[in-house]
């Protein structure tokens, strides 16, 4: 099982923080996991820094988010990067390079080539 707390960063790590429970008297966590979208700029986290976070019966833990409920300079993105095809894709059988779209007519009946 696990508890969820609220605390103070006491120091950070790498990807981990030691965190110091609110409670009177609390000693400070072994080391939690940072999740990645609270790392860096956009956690924008450092010693003394309000936080909760779940410590589990193993003394491991997760740093849950800011007490605050402030962030960084910016929001983190993920990006599958980029597909480049050098000819033509198909997908379900449709031809990227080859395939229009019926509706808007031109004088052709078409919409002409691909764009």
């Amino acid at each position: 099982m696990g508890t969820i707390n609220k605390g103070t960063i006491a120091g950070i790590d790498g990807n981990t923080a030691r965190v110091t429970p609110s409670d009177a008297g609390g000693k400070p966590t072994a080391k939690i996991t940072i999740p990645w979208h609270l790392r860096g700029d956009t956690g924008n986290l450092s010693k003394g820094t309000s936080v909760v976070y779940v410590e589990f019966d193993d003394a491991t833990g997760l740093l849950l988010g800011r007490a605050d409920g402030n962030w960084g300079a910016y929001l983190p993105t993920l990006s599958a990067g980029t597909v480049t095809a050098s000819s033509d894709v198909k997908a379900a059988g449709i031809s990227l390079k080859g395939h229009t779209h019926g509706g808007v007519e031109t004088g052709s009946g078409s919409t002409g080539s691909p764009q």
